[in-house]
């Protein structure tokens, strides 16, 4: 009787497991669909900085009028520097930079609760890279983001539209069809010139 028992228990926790892996997967598959091509729409009175610059005009302007480009939205709910995650950024901007000669812009938009507590993370991690404080938001009324953060990073074209979707700094496989496509594009643009 017992093992009956520990058998039907273990199908049925199998199961649960299973089906949930599914739900996950269908849930992926429907917002790829949904934000592909979609395109995204910028706040205008978003204040853009960079540490240790005083003017950011240009900086900021240049990162909009690349041929391709990373957005990544974090919003003000959780922990501020688990959800930053600004040393791997920082990373994945250099190594960016190294294998494209600075050919993609990041879009890094930020709504923290509290400025003040955002501020000392991006000077311990060194993160000299455009920095768009979104106070209120507004990035996310424009375009309603997916609810989960690992959908609130995408990989845009000279358009804004949505070539990718997901998280490159948390999901290596992300990031890795990131870098596919970037590579085809650089080298579709380059036959063109």
């Amino acid at each position: 009787m017992n093992d009956k028992f520990l058998i039907i228990s273990a199908l049925i926790i199998i199961c649960f497991f299973s089906c949930r892996k599914n739900d996950r997967r269908e849930e992926a598959s429907r917002i790829v669909r949904e934000w592909t091509g979609k395109e995204i729409k910028f706040p205008e009175n978003v204040s853009c900085f960079v540490l240790g610059k005083d003017t950011l005009t240009e900086v900021c302007k240049e990162c909009y009028q690349k041929d391709l480009k990373i957005l990544l939205y974090i919003d003000s709910t959780g922990c501020s520097s688990c959800r930053l995650q600004l040393f791997e950024w920082k990373q994945l901007i250099e190594e960016t930079d190294s294998l494209f000669q600075g050919s993609v812009g990041f879009l890094l938009f930020f709504q923290p609760k509290n400025v003040k507590d955002v501020i000392p993370l991006f000077v311990r991690d060194r993160f000299k890279y455009p920095i768009n404080m979104d106070l209120n938001g507004m990035i996310d009324r424009f375009n309603q983001f997916p609810e989960k953060m690992q959908y609130q990073c995408f990989l845009l074209d000279k358009d804004n539209r949505v070539l990718a979707i997901g998280n490159p700094v948390t999901n290596p496989a992300v990031w890795k069809l990131y870098k596919k496509i970037i590579t085809e594009r650089n080298l579709n643009l380059q036959s063109f010139n």
